[in-house]
């Protein structure tokens, strides 16, 4: 049954092999003196062609594989149930478009205010010490 893909699985992760074979070759092998030359960028370009094309062999027979795997009854297929979305406890309220509700407003001006005053003090004390120091080149 499913030994009919073993052979082209195996002839597909060769031409996988084969095409890192030719990124690998002009740099093991040391033929790209000076640079990339013409012959380096063929093998190169080259190979990753050829593992583009045994990925996608490789990708095509393990679907064929779980396909027929699926209609003898070897393994199950899952379905996934859609997530079910509580309901929102309120629609939001109608203003001006892209800022949320009065209420959500306050809510994260309140979350914020810490981290305002923190950006405040950090800049008065850069501030001073700049001051502090002849008021030369920029703070570190």
């Amino acid at each position: 049954m499913a030994t009919k893909y073993v052979w082209p699985l195996a002839t597909a992760a060769l031409v996988v092999l084969a095409g890192v074979a030719l990124l690998i070759w002009p740099f093991a092998l040391h033929t790209n003196v000076g640079g990339w030359t013409s012959a380096t960028t063929s093998d190169f370009w080259s190979g990753l062609g050829v593992i583009v094309v045994g990925l996608l062999m490789v990708m095509g027979w393990l679907t064929g594989l779980q396909q027929e795997l699926v209609r003898a009854g070897v393994i199950e297929v899952r379905r996934r149930e859609p997530a079910t979305v509580p309901p929102q406890a309120s629609a939001p309220q109608a203003g001006m478009p892209g800022y949320g509700t009065p209420s959500a407003n306050a809510d994260l001006d309140q979350l914020l205010r810490p981290l305002a005053e923190t950006v405040l003090r950090d800049l008065s004390a850069q501030l001073a010490a700049k001051e502090g120091r002849g008021g030369g080149g920029p703070v570190a």
